[in-house]
């Protein structure tokens, strides 16, 4: 339940949440009577931040030291606290230049433009990056393609519509001339061009079991080594998850001073089956997704924060990017680097 909060109050959590975003430290009733410019004693400071530990907003890590703010604290800051619709200040403007100068180039297909994206958010950011490709078995197949390798290797090349590719490394009993591969993969093609993977893999297994088969070779031999090659992608690649960036994490004196810490924000991105559930209950939203601390529902995730948007061409969704970083990340300068570069992204991916 959200508990309103007068102008003093909202005023003294801020500064209380901007302080604790600068140093990382807890901050006591003196320096935020000095900071907040409200003109108010540190005794009348010190009441009202009892009172906002009182209903969640803040606490005290320490006995004796000053407050810091809960995971409520810092939603009441993003949700209410922050304005996103002001311009963007000069450095922002500056870094989105250089996305949008880095993305113009021409031979960036959909995934690659999500990844570059991805690398260029954690650099600038100085925060992980996220790339999250999601659920490729509901993904459209557009092409095939067979490449004879050395000996009994095959390599299939599977391309989806947006442009993400995959590919997998078969063997067959028997080499087989690429002129038979090239027949195999416009066989396919034709037929299965434009349907989903997961509806693709149903009529291999189907078209496999049918007599019909054992009349039609060049069929019977291209069912064989399209179903080994998208046997091959495991659920878990299904949602393809790439992090940028990992080592930005460690320049935060919250991870540096405690292996504890840090050793749960790399167990979080080692179950990536986890992280990618966590993306894909983001895509479900609209707009800009902020997920603070024990939100995400993981033990590993708890002093973590992530920013996310998705990306789309037209209305369907063809994956999502997003920064994490320790809870105290700068929100006032993140949030609106996400949305407009996510802006920047769906446009190019549009046009």
């Amino acid at each position: 339940m959200k508990i309103t909060l007068d102008k003093r109050s909202r005023e003294i959590l801020k500064a209380v949440v901007c302080a604790n975003i600068s140093t990382g430290e807890p901050v006591g009733s003196r320096t935020i009577a000095k900071q907040c410019g409200l003109g108010v004693s540190a005794a009348t400071v010190r009441n009202i931040m009892a009172d906002l530990e009182e209903v969640g907003y803040i606490t005290h890590p320490y006995t004796s030291a000053g407050r810091v703010p809960t995971d409520e604290g810092f939603r009441y800051y993003v949700n209410e606290l922050l304005a996103l619709d002001a311009d963007p200040p000069a450095l922002l403007k500056k870094q989105l230049d250089q996305l949008k100068k880095l993305l113009t180039r021409d031979d960036l297909n959909v995934s690659e433009v999500l990844l570059e994206t991805g690398r260029i958010l954690s650099r600038i950011s100085n925060q992980m990056g996220l790339v999250f490709i999601p659920r490729l078995n509901s993904a459209r197949f557009r092409h095939i393609q067979f490449v004879s390798l050395k000996g009994d290797k095959i390599m299939v090349i599977v391309v989806y519509e947006g442009g993400i590719v995959q590919h997998r490394t078969v063997t067959v009993q028997e080499k087989v001339s690429p002129q038979e591969l090239e027949r195999y993969g416009n066989f396919l093609n034709r037929k299965f061009s434009g349907r989903t993977l997961r509806e693709v893999r149903q009529a291999l297994v189907e078209d496999m079991e049918k007599e019909m088969l054992q009349y039609d070779l060049l069929y019977t031999e291209a069912v064989k080594i399209a179903r080994r090659a998208l046997d091959s992608l495991k659920e878990e690649d299904e949602n393809l998850l790439y992090v940028e960036g990992a080592s930005n994490i460690l320049s935060h004196k919250e991870f540096m001073e405690n292996v504890n810490k840090m050793r749960k924000v790399f167990q979080a991105f080692e179950d990536k089956g986890k992280m990618a559930k966590l993306l894909d209950r983001c895509l479900e939203s609209e707009g800009l997704v902020v997920v603070i601390g024990s939100e995400a529902g993981m033990e590993e995730f708890l002093d973590l924060s992530l920013v996310s948007s998705s990306c789309k061409i037209g209305d369907r969704v063809m994956g999502s990017l997003g920064i994490v970083g320790p809870k105290r990340m700068d929100y006032a300068h993140l949030l609106p680097l996400m949305k407009e570069a996510s802006h920047i992204v769906n446009t190019l991916l549009s046009g």
